[in-house]
């Protein structure tokens, strides 16, 4: 009887684990999904379950919006403006229709969601939009700020018709040829690469020919031509991407590739020729070299070291050598000079001038420092600048000026140095615009100064043929 009693017991206690453990195992293992079942496809048997666990959530997103309180004078006509999912600021879309309904209201369009927001009233709250067909809400927070500086250089912003974006043939307008070859040649810096090898010559101790200096400028010049034209060669698929360089010659098709590499090929021998025939070997192998330097190293150097900028003043500083090359037929201490000035002069010149074509130069994938290197730029412009005071200082050291060179030239060159003083410390689109137009004005004034004070000494009639060999010609008194 006590037998039969305990062992009913321990049935029982079995029986009630037994109980608990079902209960654990239906609950912790055996757990309907959360998901609604009529939600699911019930036409695919046991692939539904698999469906609704794959179903995407809700995603829910923020975008902050920074929107300038001076919007309405930034814009001069009503349109509409568009934010894509990935931006972050507002960008105007100048492709509005005339009958627009947002007449003098600025407002936010979604074209994701078909969504208009007014932004012309200031609003704390944040905005919900539902974006189609990606299962997400974006909470748009928008920023009202004192001043947003909108970037209008990028191209696709700036298409003036629908004929820039459309394929045509190329065909050569022979009336504007001239026109062509000029813009091909970059004739404002050929002209710049002539004057200073003009100041070359005139700089000189030795009499002055005409002959020598036309021949000398004109093979200069051709030489220039060749190397700008090479150049716009080789950058066309990047010069289309930049707002600056957009609608030059090889870019809008005017001329052929081929048309503008038979030209450089017809230019450059040329030039080199007339240097080397009509004035001497030295200002030839000058030319030569500066033509490969500028082709060959520093146009694909662009794309890959800040560098460049140092190669390009190398270029810069040649052509005032050749000029002098081209008057006493050697380089004597006074031409360095000279380099060494054109060579400190253009790293203020371009650094700002870079500074305002940082989006430019970063939409064409060039290696500028201004764009890469942002202090740099400013540390080396003010370096230069206050370095072109001790250049000048060295000119009646070198036998090249008078004393009075350095008193006239140190407000020139203080001024200069003020300015890339304020571009330095601001670095701002203002301060860079000032400094770049001060320096178009500065070099040319300090060559005429230079020309004015040049050092006159008596060469004696032995030296002059020995320096010169064309000064033979000419009988002595």
């Amino acid at each position: 009887m006590y037998i039969s009693l305990c062992f009913d017991r321990m049935k029982r206690r079995k029986a009630v684990k037994l109980i608990i453990i079902s209960w654990i195992f239906i609950f912790c293992f055996a757990t309907k999904p959360k998901v609604l079942t009529d939600e699911c496809d019930h036409g695919h048997n046991g692939s539904s379950h698999n469906q609704a666990l794959e179903r995407p959530r809700l995603k829910r997103k923020q975008l902050n919006i920074r929107v300038p309180k001076n919007i309405r004078s930034k814009i001069t006509q009503p349109q509409l403006l568009y934010v894509d999912k990935q931006e972050n600021d507002i960008i105007p879309n100048s492709a509005t229709d005339k009958d627009s309904t947002f007449d003098d209201d600025l407002f936010l369009y979604f074209k994701k969601s078909s969504v208009t927001v007014d932004i012309n009233k200031s609003s704390s709250k944040p905005i919900e939009v539902n974006v189609k067909d990606r299962d997400e809400t974006l909470e748009i927070n928008l920023d009202y700020v004192e001043e947003l500086e909108m970037d209008n250089t990028n191209p696709a912003q700036n298409i003036e018709s629908i004929t820039e974006v459309l394929w045509r043939e190329t065909k050569l307008d022979y009336n504007k040829l001239p026109e062509y070859y000029m813009k091909l040649s970059k004739i404002r810096l050929t002209g710049l690469v002539v004057i200073t090898t003009m100041a070359g010559y005139a700089m000189a101790p030795d009499p002055f020919m005409l002959s020598t200096f036309l021949l000398c400028t004109a093979g200069t010049a051709l030489t220039s031509c060749s190397a700008n034209s090479i150049n716009q060669f080789f950058e066309v698929p990047f010069d289309a991407q930049m707002n600056r360089t957009k609608n030059r010659v090889l870019v809008r098709g005017h001329l052929s590739p081929l048309h503008a590499a038979t030209f450089s090929v017809i230019t450059g021998t040329m030039g080199v020729g007339i240097l080397a025939a009509g004035v001497n070997p030295v200002t030839a192998a000058l030319g030569a070299f500066n033509l490969g330097l500028y082709t060959m190293v520093y146009t694909p150097m662009k794309r890959y070291s800040i560098a460049n900028t140092w190669v390009g003043s190398v270029v810069g500083a040649i052509p005032p050598m050749m000029g002098w090359a081209a008057c006493t037929g050697g380089l004597e201490p006074g031409a360095w000079l000279l380099a060494a000035i054109l060579y400190a002069w253009q790293f203020p010149h371009f650094n700002s001038l870079s500074w305002n074509l940082r989006p430019d130069y970063s939409r064409g994938g060039y290696r500028m420092s201004s764009v890469v290197r942002p202090d740099m730029c400013k540390r080396v412009a003010l370096r230069h600048s206050i370095g072109m005071i001790g250049l000048c200082g060295v000119a009646p050291l070198v036998d090249l000026t008078t004393w009075t060179f350095v008193a006239y030239s140190l407000p020139l060159n203080v001024y200069m140095s003020y300015l890339a003083w304020n571009f330095y410390r601001k670095g701002d689109s203002n301060s860079s615009r000032k400094l770049f137009r001060f320096t178009l004005a500065h070099i040319p004034i300090l060559m005429v100064l230079m020309i004015a004070c040049k050092k006159r000494g008596e060469n004696k009639p032995e030296q002059l043929q020995s320096t010169n060999p064309q000064s033979a010609l000419v009988p002595s008194l």
